[in-house]
């Protein structure tokens, strides 16, 4: 193992910094109505931390997402995102009532998040208040412009290009754009969904950035062409929006972007492109309205796909601390009294930044409040990992080998964070590549884990591990390299127990969703392989819900397969219902451009079911 090396505390400072300077603007701009010069500038010296939603508004106003970084929250913090996931649930269940209760609960009012956003979107749902409950166009525009004013004053007299904006913001802009189409102002809504689309395209270079704007507002905008007998206009946009969506595997708007296609290209001579869009998207609707999902996808525009990572600082310290081996006291000397860490071990209180700093060095490890997968100042590299990391899970060993290789150059490898996360995915690529046997491959991952011969079967193991998104890597890496071995008890306790460890932590699935993911999906397949069918069905249909709640379709149709064949198991034939749930995961696996996944299906269905059959 590679020596611990000392923190960088400054990693989203420089980070920060880097950014701004590519963008080529000012502070005072970057931070105008978000905070003043002289905290932002303390942001970048280090001297202070932002929190998570403040952070989030300036990296996505220098055209990023913030997803790409793991963020560290106090138990405190998390609660007001689990509240305002709760206000989000009612706007979309359309329950102003406790839309109201939330609002007027003491959770709406964190002192430790920006005060500003905190009442923009106070603003945005008492808006929606006065629409839905009390049917005033007026009052909602009202309050829609006070959020604009808050930290974008003037920008509906001024052109939007002058303007950094963030994705929340222009969560408003679009709210108020739909107040003005309700008001009849139909001609300045337009102009302003224009606006949203030409910035979202050119400003934001990120496409996780990208993908949570303009769709919504391609959605909202292709009505009124059509109206104005734009159509074809409205084609291009609405497919521009699916296909941006299909390649970031967001479900959030896609079935009504679809829809909008046909819709717009209802004149047109019904071609192959028509054809396969009407297809898949009667599969999606099919599993929307299976899953109970359909109302909810359909009406809720204002849910944002996101791709975090969260930790519970709580949970991180007492972990690392037990591992480590010292007590409170001891950890506490020197920075702390005993009693702090108690508090911020129950979640009671949180460290602050300088107790934090100090106490992640006594404890020997690297993690700052936020990080990235890579140590790095330079943000276009974590896109190249992400990009890497699609690659490999689409098994595509020659374009996943081409970004490692440029990553390889360009980022620090005697950092233990770079070294880390490029050797596992190098192990990767050998595996698929068939260049190391399982064995090799399994050995090389516990090696890393350091739990070589099998140590993740020891108690202390899972007791004394603080599981990083790292560590569930590549113990799902160690899970499969068993299956191909054919020793698939391993893989499966490799799988429960991470599972156990997801489950007993205070952050919900879906805000660690990739690591979640992916052992959810390893224990559908494992249990279907060893004929543990009902835990297979139980599991394949957690995996489906998860995919709807949280907006994301890349792992949708291997559920769905996987649910499939443990249904023909179980069932000792192949039914119908199997039958149709293969039909949906090949068009939706279509739809997503996930090769492999309709390959298997159409050489299955042909073998099994119907061997002449044509998908379109």
């Amino acid at each position: 193992m590679m020596e611990v090396m000392g923190m960088n505390e400054r990693k989203i400072s420089e980070l920060l910094y880097v950014l701004r300077l590519e963008k080529d603007v000012g502070q005072k701009k970057l931070c105008w109505g978000l905070c003043s010069q002289g905290t932002y500038c303390r942001y970048e010296n280090g001297e202070r931390t932002p929190d998570r939603l403040l952070l989030n508004a300036i990296i996505q106003r220098l055209g990023k997402s913030a997803d790409k970084l793991v963020t560290i929250l106090t138990i405190k913090e998390y609660r007001y995102f689990l509240w305002k996931k709760k206000v989000l649930t009612a706007v979309g269940h359309e329950d102003m009532d406790e839309l109201e209760r939330l609002l007027d609960g003491k959770e709406a009012s964190d002192l430790t998040i920006n005060k500003n956003l905190q009442l923009q979107f106070k603003y945005r749902m008492q808006a929606l208040v006065a629409w839905y409950k009390e049917e005033d166009v007026e009052k909602g525009i009202s309050l829609l412009e006070q959020a604009v004013e808050l930290t974008m004053p003037n920008i509906r007299f001024e052109k939007m290009e002058r303007y950094y904006i963030s994705i929340e913001e222009m969560h408003i802009l679009l709210e108020l754009a739909r107040f003005w189409i309700k008001g009849d102002r139909v001609d300045e809504a337009t102009n302003l969904l224009n606006d949203i689309v030409d910035y979202s395209d050119r400003s934001y270079d990120d496409y996780e950035a990208k993908v949570k704007i303009l769709p919504k507002a391609v959605r909202m905008l292709y009505p009124l062409l059509i109206q104005k007998n734009r159509e074809l206009e409205g084609i291009l946009l609405c497919k521009k929006a699916v296909e941006l969506l299909c390649w970031q595997g967001v479900l959030y708007d896609l079935a009504d972007l679809m829809e909008g296609y046909l819709e717009c290209a209802s004149n047109l001579f019904e071609n192959e492109e028509i054809i396969r869009y009407k297809r898949q998207l009667q599969a999606l609707r099919e599993v929307y309205e299976e899953y109970g999902a359909d109302i909810y996808q359909q009406k809720e525009m204002r849910l944002t796909y996101h791709n975090q990572e969260l930790y519970l600082i709580d949970e991180m310290m007492q972990r690392f601390r037990i591992k480590k081996g010292v007590s409170q006291d001891v950890l506490s000397e020197g920075i702390c009294t005993p009693e702090t860490i108690s508090r911020i071990e129950s979640g009671r209180r949180g460290p602050n930044p300088n107790n934090f700093y100090a106490l992640m060095r006594k404890l020997e490890t690297e993690h700052d409040y936020y990080n990235g997968k890579l140590e790095t100042n330079d943000f276009l590299l974590l896109e190249k990992l992400k990009e890497l990391e699609r690659a490999m899970s689409f098994n595509d060993c020659k374009e996943g080998r081409k970004l490692l290789e440029y990553l390889k150059t360009k980022v620090n490898m005697e950092k233990k964070q770079n070294y880390q996360t490029l050797n596992a995915a190098e192990n990767s690529i050998l595996f698929l590549e068939k260049k190391i046997t399982p064995q090799e491959f399994v050995e090389r991952c516990e090696k890393d884990l350091d739990c070589e011969n099998e140590g993740w079967r020891k108690d202390e193991f899972w007791k004394l591990q603080f599981f990083t998104n790292y560590k569930i890597l590549l113990l799902n890496h160690i899970s499969v390299g068993y299956e191909c071995m054919g020793q698939l008890e391993k893989s499966i306790f490799i799988s429960e127990h991470l599972m156990e460890q997801l489950d007993r932590s205070k952050v919900q699935l879906e805000d660690r969703y990739e690591s979640s993911m992916t052992v959810v999906g390893n224990l559908s397949s494992f249990y279907g392989e060893t004929g543990k069918l009902d835990d297979c069905l139980k599991i394949c249909e957690m995996g489906i819900n998860l995919c709807l709640e949280s907006g994301r379709g890349i792992r949708l149709a291997k559920f769905l397969v996987n649910k499939a064949e443990a249904m023909n198991e179980k069932e000792g034939i192949f039914t119908n219902e199997a039958r149709k749930c293969l039909q949906k995961a090949y068009y939706l696996s279509d739809l997503m451009s996930i090769h492999s996944v309709t390959a298997y299906i159409d050489k299955n269905y042909r073998a099994f079911y119907e061997k002449d059959v044509e998908w379109y």
